[in-house]
């Protein structure tokens, strides 16, 4: 007998909604994350809070057909905690970091979640744990392309150190060409600088369908810009 037929559905509908919720929230901050240019964007937070919302409600209520027999002398939830910390393990060596660039997140997240849907339909909660593999594949599915992560998000964010010619009024010039290129909310921040050359680093916020690329290499074509260095960002 499944640990359905001991819950009723308005419990079960319960569940579900705090997974709902769960992604709801993470995508929130996913979103946040995605307008800075981590690595660890929707997709990814969406899928670990799904997973910790699943796990949580299979250590609260997954045990509640054998922790109501009768001369139960044991723990029931130690090898559930023990897939939690094992999978995790596994989770992190598909995780790869090349020249600053971090992938694999999301793929790790995706691996710990299914361990989570495993404990559930193990555990006898076959609704919770079929609907929240469906969730997770359109999660999957829906945020892999990422025009549709461009249409809902409108504005990211900008990072370059520019190694420039120093003379009166640089750093305007430089605020005049970031501005041209449709930078908007640019900050400067003095790296180093000396009598001939100054590294300043740039923080503004571009349009998402913007390509970064040709903002950078319209910048470089002007004499007073030596380097440019650019990072995506990180994790």
């Amino acid at each position: 007998m499944s640990l359905s037929s001991f819950v009723s559905l308005p419990t079960q509908v319960d569940w579900l909604l705090r997974i709902l919720v769960a992604a709801l929230c993470g995508s929130a901050i996913g979103y946040e994350r995605a307008t800075q240019r981590k690595s660890a964007g929707i997709r990814t937070h969406m899928v670990v809070a799904v997973a910790s919302a699943l796990f949580m409600i299979v250590s609260k209520y997954g045990f509640f057909d054998l922790l109501n027999m009768h001369d139960i002398a044991l723990d029931p939830s130690r090898i559930a905690a023990q897939i939690v910390t094992g999978i995790s393990f596994i989770g992190a060596g598909t995780i790869l970091v090349r020249k600053e660039q971090i992938s694999g997140l999301t793929t790790a997240a995706g691996v710990w979640a299914t361990a989570a849907i495993g404990m559930a339909i193990g555990a006898g909660m076959y609704l919770i744990g079929i609907i929240s593999t469906l969730f997770l594949f359109l999660i999957q599915i829906l945020f892999h392309d990422d025009s549709f992560i461009n249409f809902i998000i409108l504005h990211v964010r900008f990072n370059v150190q520019i190694d420039a010619t120093n003379h009166p009024g640089i750093l305007d010039e430089l605020k005049q060409k970031l501005s041209e290129n449709e930078v908007e909310q640019i900050s400067m921040k003095i790296l180093d600088v000396s009598d001939d050359h100054i590294l300043v680093n740039v923080d503004g916020v571009i349009r998402n369908r913007k390509d970064e690329n040709d903002i950078i290499l319209t910048l470089e074509k002007d004499r007073d810009i030596n380097r440019i260095n650019y990072s995506r960002g990180g994790m």
